[in-house]
């Protein structure tokens, strides 16, 4: 069988992981809110932000790539609330994003002593694994979120990552087959990469 290609895999988990960020996904709602009074320049400026203000904030800076000022408005949440999970786990994924990886695992670990049966944070924690060469603990952390959400289809391709690493090629072809199970489609590279990966490990 051909061996895999470790850059590509790795670099996929990445891009993965983005899309990880806790709160961004919430629907539009479907009526048009009550217009609201605006506060003046001088109320705006005497009024502090909320912890769910700099959460926010640290998202939309988080969407753009601006993860330094992202770090810096999901720690001053923390500050104000220290159990915002929602805010430790995305301060992980800026962490991650800007290369600060013991810094990621430090946030996830925290996130998951509050909320331990998060599948999201445990397939992040994972991917911060992977990348610090942690096959073992990523293992554990990937299976972790799959045994909690039996369909989250980015976990199972990263089992798949995983099991290439460390050779074990049919536990990565189920993992990958798995991963084409429950694929929604959203991620075209996920989705072609998966299939490439399978045919090499098959010998196809």
């Amino acid at each position: 069988m051909k061996r895999m290609h470790k850059a590509s895999a790795l670099f996929l988990i990445a891009l993965l992981l983005g899309s990880w960020l806790a709160g961004c996904g919430a629907p539009a709602p479907t009526t048009e809110p009550e217009p609201q009074p605006q506060p003046t320049a001088v109320e705006t400026a005497a009024q502090p932000a909320t912890a769910q203000e700099l959460f926010q904030a640290g998202n939309e800076h988080a969407r753009v790539g601006e993860f330094e000022e992202a770090i810096a408005a999901y720690q001053a949440a923390l500050e104000l609330e220290p159990d915002h999970v929602s805010a430790m786990t995305n301060l992980g994924v800026a962490y991650y994003n800007n290369g600060q990886l013991d810094e990621a695992v430090a946030e996830y670990q925290k996130a998951l002593e509050i909320d331990p049966d998060d599948e999201a944070i445990h397939s992040n924690l994972a991917a911060a694994y992977v990348q610090q060469g942690k096959l073992q603990e990523a293992l554990e952390s990937y299976t972790r979120a799959v045994e909690l959400d039996p369909t989250l289809s980015q976990a199972y391709f990263g089992l798949g990552v995983v099991y290439m690493q460390m050779e074990q090629n049919e536990d990565a072809i189920q993992a990958f087959e798995n991963f084409q199970q429950y694929d929604d489609g959203e991620d075209a590279m996920a989705t072609s990469l998966a299939q490439q990966y399978l045919d090499q490990l098959k010998g196809e």
